[in-house]
């Protein structure tokens, strides 16, 4: 079987923290000392996860918690009660407000712009000096892969760890693979051959060949694959320079224009009409293959495309677990951590990578034999597709600037995308119109 991860880049070096030593991390917005750690337990605590896991992605979550409850939480007197607490917006909310009440839980689920946010409140946790502890620190942190540690240390010039990954997908091209087959049709690897295979699909069914789910993910990946930047973690907007940004629509209109690609409109993810072969390719994330089936035709997927050998980059998404202090003890921080560091374990990841459509964050668990012999079984492609893109995948950077914020640039760049398509907007008027937005 072969190997489905490139080599990782090297790791980041890590420091072992004397547990006495009275050196204080530099972060402003955590002024906990070493010497004030807490990793001892004398009483048992209860902690809180709140989480957006739905079916059976909960399912996966439960069966975690029930065994780091039987096991580590057993050994050290901890234990977490998982709450699902709706959407991803509705944990968000939740969490918001949680946070200007003072009831805070103390480990959360939380996209890196989330985490951002939550830094203003000062009540987001440092783990680096857990992380780094002689006695409780994570030793094989580099078996991570490097764009995971990467965003989880985004927030400030030290590289803090204020978060640790969790759920993990990238987006892939999905295609009708049986339609393909019968059409005699290429499977494409550029956008040139999209544009072209798509205009082949149209002239034998008249309808669109392609189609994006998220216009966000196309805006910030197309950017970065036509050579340009999109933001940076310090709040930046750098789209507007250079012509990647009007490049990326460009290449969008015209191709919706002539009837070739279209939006998920409506249907909010493309999956839907591809499963009605109203489409028969689009990119869309890992995690959405759990919801396609073979009933009426065989389906694939392919590394997403790219402009050029040169300029190679797919997004990685998903959700990093936060540590919070608000009204916890340092006991209970202390087990927040664990519970964290739990989840990034081989054995954690193994476990929920098998169980769920989510991708596994360790190389390790890539390699080992449980995780190949899964792979073969559940005829999942993206299984393989989505690791074998890691050298190139990239982090959206996330701040929290003022009145702007990453997650208000991601809802700029996907109007920008909508504003082309369904209003005929001219790709540098929708490009300055977002960047008005954001002044």
């Amino acid at each position: 079987m072969k190997k489905l991860w490139l080599s990782l880049l090297a790791g980041i070096a890590l420091t072992t923290v004397v547990a006495c030593s009275k050196e204080e991390t530099s972060n402003e917005n955590d002024t906990t000392t070493s010497e004030e750690l807490v990793v001892e337990i004398k009483e048992p605590v209860t902690i809180e996860f709140w989480h957006a896991m739905s079916g059976t992605n909960e399912g996966a979550v439960n069966s975690l918690v029930e065994k780091f409850n039987s096991t580590v939480g057993k050994e050290k007197g901890i234990t977490v009660v998982p709450i699902f607490q709706g959407s991803y917006n509705d944990l968000k909310s939740k969490v918001t407000a949680s946070l200007k009440a003072g009831t805070a839980p103390a480990i959360s689920q939380a996209y890196a712009d989330w985490v951002a946010e939550y830094l203003q409140s000062e009540q987001v946790v440092n783990l680096t000096p857990y992380i780094n502890h002689a006695s409780v620190g994570m030793t094989d942190l580099n078996d991570i892969a490097q764009v995971y540690r990467d965003e989880n240390t985004q927030y400030d010039e030290a590289k803090s760890y204020y978060s640790l990954p969790f759920n993990k997908s990238t987006e892939v091209l999905y295609y009708n693979k049986t339609f393909f087959e019968e059409n005699n049709l290429t499977v494409p690897t550029t956008w040139d051959e999209v544009e072209e295979v798509s205009k082949q699909i149209y002239e034998l069914t008249g309808k669109p060949g392609f189609g994006i789910d998220s216009t966000q993910n196309y805006f910030v990946t197309m950017v970065k694959q036509y050579g340009g930047e999109y933001t940076n973690s310090q709040g930046d907007i750098l789209f507007g320079e250079g012509d990647a940004a009007v490049k990326a629509l460009e290449l969008f209109k015209r191709n919706a224009d002539a009837g070739y690609w279209r939006l998920a409109g409506e249907d909010n993810y493309m999956s839907g009409p591809f499963l009605n072969e109203q489409v028969y390719m689009y990119t869309g994330s890992t995690s959405g293959s759990s919801f396609l089936n073979d009933d009426n035709f065989e389906w694939s997927s392919t590394p997403m495309p790219q402009v050029s050998e040169t300029t190679k980059a797919v997004i990685q998404q998903g959700t990093n677990v936060v540590v919070m202090k608000q009204n916890q003890s340092a006991e209970q921080i202390y087990a927040a951590y664990e519970f964290a560091k739990y989840l990034t374990s081989y054995e954690a990841n193994l476990a929920f990578a098998t169980e769920t459509g989510y991708l596994p964050i360790r190389q390790s668990v890539i390699d080992s034999a449980e995780y190949q012999a899964y792979v073969e079984s559940s005829n999942d492609s993206t299984k393989v597709t989505g690791p074998e893109q890691i050298s190139y995948n990239f982090y959206d950077p996330a701040f929290f600037k003022g009145s702007i914020s990453s997650y208000n640039v991601r809802s700029e760049a996907g109007k920008a995308v909508e504003s082309v398509v369904l209003s005929g907007v001219e790709p540098s008027v929708a490009v300055q119109t977002a960047l008005d937005a954001l002044k």
